[in-house]
């Protein structure tokens, strides 16, 4: 039995155990998502799901500075939580004799269960340096309170994967450059693009006069998906008298007062709100371009679904974003707002449709959920295999 662990939110890294428990699932493998006791599914689950939340996983509030200060500390840390062994008792308890487990963080690994484990590997590059890249990505160096948090938390990341990369059976490299950093390093990884559920049908043209452009995500105004840049950008290249035939649509939440500031932008546009995973696909395969503007996520998991959709892909110049869209969109410089706009209206000036198919052709044969299982069951057979020898 295959177990996928832990699906406790609603990022990319939950979106990986929801697909991968689906994969494996829809290519007739035995399958477990292991869901933390109080989130709520993304969907109507079609695999066995087990609800198992530690007790070290209440969420406690600290009452003092040094409380708060050991708190952040405890991030540097590279002990592996306790996670696993009270998961694998309580399976047991169950009747359910776990084959191997896939888990979605590097903290969940631990030795003293053995059964093959896999952990996925998501931050690229792996070097301190890389981490540290992240850190000026993602607070822009500004001394902070949010700066030494996130200083704690990202170097305590790299202390962890390692410690994960080097005691794990295997690695799952979510792409190939990341593959072969951690291969070159004498680590023991495979290549598993996360997959998604995609449309059957080819994508089928729309409005030739009007361009459908997507923004969407969990929340629009959070800082790191920089949909206040693009949609500045946006702004400034319609006073130009750019993007003329366009309408955008965006989903996500959003406060009244971010609503205000789109509405004086004269963008045509539309709010959508939060929109369940689900039915996001839906309203992705009305669209023709997808638009993301986040620095560093490590994988890019709406990209994929929008691709699957029939969407051609504007993002940023960065690893994964574009081994993930290919020849099939376009990338930008990460900090021009020109080069963000010249990029859409490159796309627009473009044969759209056969852009659209691409993307959705690459998806298929890329990230579905079919690819997606297989690359899961070939790890784990290669994982036994050196067992065996061993």
């Amino acid at each position: 039995m295959f177990i996928i662990a832990n699906l406790a939110n609603y990022n990319g890294m939950a979106s990986w155990c929801w697909e991968a428990a689906h994969a494996l699932h829809e290519i007739g493998q035995p399958v477990v998502l292991v869901c933390s006791e109080d989130i709520q599914l993304p969907g109507e689950s079609q695999v066995t799901v087990v609800r198992f939340t530690p007790e070290w996983d209440v969420p406690k509030l600290p009452k003092t500075l040094s409380e708060r200060f050991w708190n952040e500390a405890k991030n540097l840390s590279s002990k592996p939580i306790d996670y696993l062994s009270p998961l694998h008792q309580l399976l047991l308890s169950k009747g359910i004799v776990p084959s191997a487990y896939f888990l979605n963080a590097c903290t969940l690994h631990d030795p003293s269960v053995d059964v093959p484990q896999h952990i996925v590997g998501w931050a690229y590059p792996t070097s301190l340096q890389g981490y540290v890249e992240k850190i000026g990505r993602a607070y822009r160096w500004k001394f902070s309170k949010a700066l030494i948090r996130g200083t704690f938390e990202y170097l305590g990341w790299w202390r962890k994967d390692w410690r994960a990369y080097r005691n794990v059976g295997s690695v799952l490299a979510v792409s190939e450059r990341l593959r072969r950093d951690l291969a070159a390093q004498g680590v023991t990884t495979y290549l598993s693009h996360p997959g998604t559920a995609i449309r059957s049908e080819e994508p089928k043209p729309h409005d030739l006069q009007r361009c459908k452009l997507l923004i969407a995500a969990f929340d629009l105004e959070e800082d790191r998906k920089r949909v206040r840049w693009m949609l500045q950008a946006l702004g400034v290249a319609r006073k130009q008298g750019g993007l003329k035939n366009c309408t955008l649509t965006l989903v996500g939440r959003a406060t009244d007062e971010f609503k205000s500031w789109v509405e004086s932008l004269n963008i045509p546009h539309e709010f959508l709100g939060h929109v369940p995973r689900d039915v996001l696909q839906d309203v992705m395969s009305e669209h023709d371009v997808f638009l993301f503007g986040s620095r560093f996520d490590d994988w890019g998991y709406v990209l994929v679904e929008a691709m699957g959709q029939g969407l051609c892909v504007v993002a940023p110049d960065l690893s994964p974003f574009d081994e993930i869209i290919g020849q099939s969109g376009v990338v930008y410089e990460m900090n021009s707002p020109e080069d963000f706009s010249q990029k859409i209206s490159q796309v627009l000036e473009n044969d759209l449709f056969t852009l659209r198919h691409l993307a959705w052709e690459r998806a298929t044969q890329l990230f579905s959920r079919k690819v997606f299982g297989h690359s899961l069951v070939h790890a784990n057979q290669q994982v036994k295999l050196h067992r065996s020898f061993h």
